[in-house]
């Protein structure tokens, strides 16, 4: 059991910090919320209105979310997937 223990990562906390930006699409401006790593863009958030907030990491579009927090999540678990 204890070999079985060793093998195991530690969770390591990481600090994601935002930066709010606009996009125009279609002639028609969105709110949007980059979310980084460092450095590292890992993925942004656009807000279409109240309740759909669309998430994109890199050019892959991960869905809608009802709120800005579920969106966040969608990238960071994405990112914890397929960056570490």
């Amino acid at each position: 059991m204890v070999d079985e223990v060793k093998g195991l990562k530690k969770n390591k906390e990481i600090e994601v910090h935002s930066e709010e930006t606009t996009r125009t699409i279609n002639g028609k401006t969105y709110p949007v919320t980059e979310l980084y790593i460092g450095k590292k863009q890992i993925g942004a958030v656009l807000s279409y209105g109240e309740k759909e907030f669309q998430s994109f990491a890199d050019d892959e579009n991960l869905g809608t979310s009802k709120n800005m927090n579920a969106a966040i999540e969608t990238i960071i678990r994405r990112w914890n997937l397929h960056e570490q």
